[in-house]
């Protein structure tokens, strides 16, 4: 065999057996693959799994699950309900990922993992029994036959007919059952109306005496009206003429999607600033998310229930954090629950870069206290982004960048049920500086420059 084919062949058995070395090194450590997931949240590979598993189920135990029952609305939490999680069989499935004593199919999974495209979910176990009691508590509280009208013996109406109302039990525990399985957190249940017998319609309920509306709450917030902020302005404008003159129902609730609608340039919004992923870009509607944020602060003072809610991804400037709200059509959305007897109207009005957002009722049901603590803080980073209008060994920077912050928000809400006290963790991420450059200055395994050099002054 000559001394060339000789070379050839240990390099091609070292290039085989090259990734069975991170293998062998986890099989002799006892450590967890690298970069496994459960349900979308990384493990610790160098922790015990119990530990980490046993924190985690404690959380997804204490979520709760929001069931709406025509205007009736629940919280419960998923234990309540009597769902759980089999932690002990999650325990065996991670330890034996890559643990086959395979190679052919130990290495293969193991890079997967450390790739990040490997998540296991949760092994869930229902409880048909304590939904079904659950679901018969609740149609005590939906069911009623329909009333026909009373009139007296004189022909005079004394009573207004009424539809009734029927909560389909069967299709209801088996909705709450796929949504404890699925992970869910909202739930709608199916509702039969009854219908009164009157006409094709129930006659329309008798209209309440005329009660003067007072203030519930209010809250402002303040956008630029000036220069390359114009088109924002605009839209900002645009979405609260369209929430203007909604109606929060009494025991009801307003989604923030179903009453702005679609923003697209054919309903006259513009392009303006919007943050996609951390990063502030272009997008048509850029500016919606501060109507939201503003109707997200005057309801929670108001004490209703955020029944769906997501903070952004980066502090915003208009308003503090733990009060912003962001929306994205059609996916992402604001609602609104009103636990209280009494309807509640939004007006909502833009000019002279003021933006105010009012709650008007026959009373003010509840009087409401906040406020948050900063948990913690993440340090920023910078990110590289070649860009073929920047110049070979030149840098500029586009975005500066923000801290990341954990903080806990806390509402005690007075009203006629008493006293309570609630908490909620929300996590803003840092947000990196972005550092353009040439193309060809990034390394492509790591994405980190390949000649280092000054950065310039942060423009911001």
């Amino acid at each position: 065999m000559s001394r060339s084919l000789r070379i050839a062949l240990v390099a091609l058995t070292m290039a085989l057996a090259s990734p069975l070395v991170p293998w062998g090194l986890m099989l002799a450590s006892g450590r967890l693959a690298e970069g496994l997931r459960v349900a979308a949240e990384p493990l610790d590979p160098r922790a015990p799994a119990s530990a980490q598993l046993e924190a985690r189920a404690g959380r997804w135990r204490a979520a709760d699950l929001a069931i709406e029952a025509g205007e009736i609305l629940h919280r419960p939490t998923r234990e309540a309900l009597g769902a759980d999680v089999d932690v002990e069989a999650m325990r065996a499935a991670v330890e034996r990922h890559g643990r086959t004593g395979n190679p052919l199919v130990d290495v293969p999974a193991l890079l997967a993992a450390a790739a990040g495209r490997v998540d296991l979910a949760w092994t869930i176990r229902t409880d048909r029994a304590a939904v079904a009691e659950f679901v018969r508590d609740l149609a005590n509280q939906v069911d009623h036959p329909p009333r026909p009208a009373r009139v007296s013996e004189r022909g005079r109406l004394l009573e207004l007919s009424a539809d009734g109302a029927r909560l389909e039990q069967d299709a209801a525990i088996e909705a709450i059952l796929s949504a404890l399985v699925a992970g869910e957190g909202v739930v709608r249940l199916p509702v039969t109306r009854i219908p009164s017998g009157v006409g094709r319609a129930p006659l329309p309920p008798r209209p309440p005496a005329r009660v003067e509306p007072v203030l519930v709450s209010r809250y402002r917030t303040e956008y630029e009206t000036r220069g390359g902020e114009r088109t924002r302005a605009h839209n900002v404008a645009l979405a609260a003429s369209l929430l203007d003159g909604a109606t929060v129902p009494a025991r009801g609730r307003l989604s923030f999607n179903d009453r702005v609608g679609d923003r697209s340039v054919a309903r006259g919004y513009r392009v303006a600033h919007v943050i996609l992923d951390g990063e502030m870009v272009d997008g048509i509607g850029g500016g919606v998310c501060q109507v939201a944020s503003t109707l997200h602060a005057a309801a929670f003072l108001a004490g209703l229930e955020i029944a769906e809610h997501r903070p952004h991804s980066r502090p915003s400037a208009y308003i503090p954090m733990g009060l912003d709200a962001t929306v994205v059509w059609p996916n992402v959305d604001l609602v609104i629950a009103n636990p209280y007897e009494v309807p509640l109207e939004v007006r909502a009005r833009a000019e002279a870069g003021q933006l105010v957002v009012e709650l008007w009722g026959p009373r003010r049901p509840a009087t409401v206290e906040w406020h948050r603590q900063t948990l913690s803080t993440d340090a920023w980073s910078d990110r590289y982004v070649e860009d073929p209008t920047v110049a070979p060994g030149q840098q500029r920077v586009t975005q500066r960048p923000l801290r990341g912050f954990t903080i806990l928000r806390e509402r005690t809400v007075r009203d006629a049920r008493g006293v309570r006290i609630e908490h909620h963790r929300l996590r803003y991420p840092p947000t990196d500086r972005i550092v353009r450059v040439a193309p060809g200055s990034l390394d492509p395994a790591s994405g980190a420059p390949l000649a280092a050099a000054a950065l310039p002054a942060n423009p911001f």
